[in-house]
This record gives structure tokens, sequence and C-alpha cells, in this order.
């Protein structure tokens, strides 16, 4: 209703048609098409060019499958049954006495299931203790009198929760893993199961196995990918196409995506892979949320206002996606694809099809990247240089790897970091095995293996001052560091000049008199040494691993899901950035004031 000059109000509009049907109304049709015209010639319509609408597109690609792998140099088999991640990254898994004994007893109800499926008695207490004999659970005595077990006594004492569990499982278990590694059943096992029960004991042993390689892999070929050298995993996997090229690939650190990989050599071999296929789609246009539609006639929502864009000359994005939206968003299709994991595919050639029927061939922007850093490429694996490898045409490389996996705690963790005051590269282990299967901290456990070695030694504490109270100045040959610092010193590598690496040192202790020098508890550390810490090899590290950021090397079990639903454990490692350098303190010809000095 109309109010109050001059102020007007409506209410309310409504639009009512003079007919009763709609089809002439819903036609919108203009009283001007002379305005419709002007329109499209204001707007350039009049000079388009004669084209259609893409509605098919033909797609022509050549693809490859993985065929082997290159681990330490060795050709081996590739499993497609298992992610390739895993194939690679496994470490010789450790099981704790607990773990042990879980397997053991898990095979004395699937030995007694077995027994009572064949109408025996389900009497297990005899193999029990015969398995106990053949598959022992080991707890050492401690004895700190022992020539040379002074160290050995200390660590297991700051492990104490996991000593008394393995002497409290000793002789009243058995190792199940063990037992399950040799996979068959033991002659002496046999007089232990009643009368009759042999095929059932077969039975118990096998399903025993195969269940504990369901759970873990079979570490026979675990850690040869790790090197220790450079401290991550070096791989390599071969992929063939069905004409017979075969292209191999070197894997790197990190995860093993498809940035991971470098294009080490092309060549021929035997015939692999599904050749070229011819895949016909429906293409769609390429949208994001708020972009202007490509009609003239369609309304845009207010999801995005691209008036306000406000761009200045560096923010690349802004002008990208401003450009395409504006400019070339009806010039872009999205052919939708599948590519099976553990597959190269190069495309040869795609056809669109338009609307009026004619076919047109949409070749490649620019082949290639390669070494030639003035184009850009995305997605492509690029050529070893060193090795003299050429680039690959267009191609999109998806390895087998597995979804990301779920990270287990981490049972060991070693931080490498420079310390520029004593000109050394320092090996902290921040994370050390509890020996109950995870971890405990590093410090405090080289806290208390020093503190268990002093009280072994009945070495008192050191007095305030020196006896003379005229005494100002104290003079010290050098400092330590905690027993969790490792050194490494570097090194000259043999027949270079300037090149050196950096090998694994150890720090002295003084007591007790005679004790060994200080070796590393993680296995991360420990390639040349024995069980007894004497080292037969020694290690080293190239030095531009430990850049001036530090590295920081993480163990543990990683869990995964493959493709057919079967669940994968293995035991890797992996590496990040540290987080700068370090001081250790350690320092040598000092004169320290005494008391107030």
């Amino acid at each position: 209703m109309p109010g109050c000059e001059p102020v007007r109000v409506w209410s309310r509009l409504e639009l009512r048609t003079r007919q009763v049907e709609l089809d002439r109304v819903l036609q919108a049709r203009t009283a001007d098409p002379l305005w419709m015209l002007t329109r499209q010639w204001q707007f350039g319509e009049f000079q388009g060019e004669d084209t259609g609408s893409a509605v098919l597109a033909t797609l022509a690609r050549r693809t490859g499958t993985v065929t082997g792998l290159d681990i330490d140099g060795t050709p081996r088999p590739y499993r497609p049954e298992l992610p390739l991640d895993a194939q690679v990254e496994q470490l010789p898994p450790h099981f704790p006495p607990a773990a042990r004994a879980h397997a053991g007893r898990c095979f004395l109800d699937l030995l007694a299931g077995h027994l009572t499926a064949d109408g025996l008695p389900s009497a297990t207490a005899a193999a029990a203790r015969v398995l106990a004999g053949l598959f022992p659970i080991e707890a050492p005595a401690l004895d700190p009198q022992a020539p040379g077990q002074a160290v050995r006594v200390a660590r297991r004492l700051a492990a104490s929760t996991a000593q008394r569990v393995a002497q409290a499982l000793a002789g009243r278990s058995f190792d199940g893993v063990a037992l399950a590694v040799a996979g068959v059943a033991p002659a002496a096992l046999r007089p232990a199961v009643p009368s009759g029960g042999e095929a059932a004991l077969d039975r118990a042993v096998r399903d025993h196995a195969a269940w504990w390689r369901g759970l873990f892999l079979d570490p026979g070929t675990a850690g040869e990918a790790w090197d220790d050298a450079r401290l991550g995993y070096d791989f390599g996997a071969t992929v063939s196409h069905g004409d017979g090229e075969r292209i191999r690939l070197r894997g790197g650190d990190g995860e093993p995506g498809w940035h991971a990989f470098d294009v080490e050599a092309t060549g021929t071999g035997a015939p692999g892979g599904t050749g070229t296929d011819v895949t016909s789609t429906l293409p769609s246009p390429a949208q994001f949320a708020g972009m202007p539609s490509s009609r003239w006639w369609q309304l845009e929502d207010s999801a995005v206002s691209l008036g306000r864009i406000r761009a200045d000359a560096g923010d690349l994005t802004k002008l990208l996606a401003t450009e395409f939206a504006l400019l070339y968003g009806n010039d872009w299709l999205i052919i939708g694809d599948t590519q099976a994991a553990g597959t190269m595919v190069e495309v040869e050639a795609v056809v669109i099809t338009d609307t009026f029927g004619r076919r047109s061939i949409v070749r490649s922007a620019s082949d290639s990247a390669g070494t030639d850093w003035s184009r850009w490429d995305l997605f492509s694996v690029a050529p070893a240089r060193e090795r003299g490898a050429g680039a690959l045409a267009q191609h999109l490389w998806t390895p087998p790897v597995a979804p990301p996996p779920l990270d287990g705690p981490v049972r060991e963790e070693t931080v490498l970091l420079r310390d520029e005051g004593s000109n050394t590269v320092w090996a902290v282990e921040s994370r050390v095995p509890d020996g109950l299967g995870g971890g405990t901290d590093g410090a405090r456990v080289a806290r208390h293996v020093r503190a268990t070695l002093d009280e072994l030694a009945g070495r008192a504490a050191a007095p305030a001052g020196p006896d003379d109270p005229g005494v100002r100045w104290r003079y010290r040959l050098g400092t330590t560091v905690p027993e969790n610092w490792i050194p490494f010193v570097p090194v000259h590598v043999p027949g270079g000049n300037r090149e050196v690496m950096l090998q694994r040192a150890s720090m002295p202790r003084f007591f007790p008199p005679g004790s060994p020098r200080v070796r590393p508890i993680t296995g991360i550390l420990r390639p040349g040494l024995a069980e007894d810490d004497e080292q037969h090899a020694p290690y080293y590290i190239n030095e531009e691993e430990v850049s001036r950021a530090g590295l920081v090397i993480r163990g543990g079990m990683r869990r995964a899901r493959w493709l057919d639903g079967r669940t994968v454990v293995w035991h890797a490692r992996r590496r990040a950035t540290g987080r700068g350098e370090g001081d250790s303190g350690l320092a040598f010809d000092r004169v320290e004031p005494v008391g107030d000095g």
C-alpha cells in the first residue's frame, strides 16, 4: 500500500498473468530483438568462430606396470600383494619377551583346539614344558662383579621393569615367535602330545606360522634398503611397457611417493604392462565455487566477489585464479580417468569431439621438462642427470604405496646436530628402547646408567673444594658429556683431497676403572657393533647428510591397509629436519674458579 508522500512503501509485489496457461509465459520472450542484436554486437559475439562445445573425449594412453625392485643393488621380485613402502622400509623387528610369550600362549590355544577337533584330550602342559626347553625365553643373571659386565648390569637396571618381566617369564613360558619362524614341529615335541595327535600338532604349527606371517612381514630381507651412510632408504623399481620398453626408477629419501623417484635409465627388455589402450569419456568444464558462469543469461551466486579482488604484483596465485576465472575459464576441460597403483601412464593423444561432429587433437603444451630448467612441469619424474638419463614423455607415475599409514609410538629416536664449539657432530639418543616394545627417555637412561656405575664402583661424591682453603683456581683436563651423546668426527675419504666423512667415535669412561667406552643403544647408530659392544667395523655417515639444521631419525612400527583389505605391519625409520645446532659443553684445558673464585 502506498504511504504518505514523499515516501512510498509497498508491502508486496505480485505478478499476475493474463492467461490461464503458463506455456507462453515461461518462454520468456523479448519484445525488442534489436536490443539483443546490439548487445551481441557490443560484446563481439558476431566475430566469434564457428566452434561447438566439447561432448566427447577420446584418450589414448600407454600403460606400464612395476615388474621388479632393486634393493641394495640386487634385483628383487615385486610382490603386488604388499605395498611398496612396506617391502622397502621393513627393518628387522624386535619383539620383547612379553610378546614372545604371548605368541607361545596363542600356539598352545591352537594346539588345544586342534586336539579337541580330532577327539583327543586337549592336554598341552607337557608340550609347554618341552617348548620351554627348545625355545626358551632367557633372562641373563646380573653379576656386577663379573669382569667387564658393569655397563651391561647398569643398562639392565635402568630398564628394571623389562628385566623383571623377562625373569618372570624365563622357565615358565617359551618363545612363540621363534616357533613361528621355524614353521615346523620339532621332533622332540611329538612325544609330548597325546597318542595320535601328530597330525593335529602339524596343523597347529602351520596355522601358527601363517597367523604370525599375517601379522608381520617376513624379515628375511628386512633392512637391506636402509643405507647407513645416507641415513635413508635407497631402492629402485623397474617399469615395463607392453612394447618391451623398460624404465628403471631410483627412489630416494622420505615417503616413497612419485616425487621421491628419478629416472635412472631406459632400455628394452621383456614385454610387460598392458600396452596402449583407448578410452572415451564425457568432458566436464573446470570450475570452482563462485566462478563466473559460462552462460550469458545465468546469474552467479555471491560466493566470490571478483570485483573486490585486490592482487599485488607478487600475488601470483590470485592473478592466475582471476585470469582463469574471467578470461580462460571456458577453455579448460576436465577429463576423468582412472589409473591403477603401480603403473606409469604416458598420454599419447587426446581427441575432442564437439557438437558439430568435428574431431580435434589436443597436444601437450610442452614436452616433459627433463633437465631444461626453463620449463615448468608437474608430476613428472625427473631424470637422474648424473647418470645421463633422458627425459620421458608426458606421463604420470603412481607408485604402489599404501595410504598414509598409522605410526606407532616412537621406539628409538636419534638427533644428529652440529656443535661448532667442539667442531664435532653429535648423535643424541633422545629415545631408546625400553625392553617392553616401546621407548623411553634416552637422557634419563643415561643418567641412571651413570649413577649405577658410580654406585657399583663405590665412587664417592666429588668434594666441594680442595683441602687447602687458599686455593682459588682449579685446572680441569676436560669435561664430559652425557652417555646418550655419541660423537662423530670428520675423517678424510680415502683417495680424496677435501672430501670428508663422519666416523663414529666414542667417549671414554673413567669410572669404574677399566670400563669399556660409551657405545650407542639404538639400532640406528650400532652398525659394526657386536652384541657385547665390541666394534668389528667402523661406521661412517656422509658429511652432507647432517646440515646446520640437523637431522632426526625415528624408528617404530607402522600399520597400513592394502588394496585387498589386508593389514600390513612393519618396522621402519623416518627422517625429519632437526632444530638447528647444539652445544655439548665439551671443553679441554680449562681453569675454573673454586667456590666464590
